[in-house]
């Protein structure tokens, strides 16, 4: 199944680069399940997944092209989820809902801000 990348990367496998947005794995490569599971999964290093945790799900053509496009946000993000986003979409979350935060906020400061702790 294909998986929407969140976070630009470049697979140490393959040595493709993996561009936020685009799909994975790229056309013409098997998928791991494994390695979509690494993928999916917070890095140690980079603190952020690289995987959305649910995989695209593909409609035929003639479906999608009457529906004009639009991007579908959780009504509620799991801890999972909010532990996968980067601080970029963090501060974009916390002000949608107009949540005030320091510039400098880490990860996690964020993480509780959102969460209204």
């Amino acid at each position: 199944m294909p998986y929407k990348v969140i976070n630009s990367f470049i697979d140490v496998r393959t040595k493709a680069l993996y561009e936020k947005g685009k799909i994975y794995p790229q056309k013409g490569e098997k998928e791991d399940p494994e390695r979509v599971s690494e993928l999916q999964a917070v890095h140690p290093e980079y603190e952020r997944a690289f995987l959305d945790p649910e995989p695209l799900v593909e409609e035929p053509l003639e479906e999608m092209e009457d529906e004009p496009a639009k991007e579908v946000k959780p009504a509620v993000y799991t801890d999972e989820q909010l532990e996968a986003l980067g601080a970029k979409a963090l501060k974009e979350l916390l002000d949608e809902k107009k949540v005030s935060y320091k510039a400098s906020a880490t990860r996690p400061e964020l993480i509780k801000l959102y969460k209204g702790e």
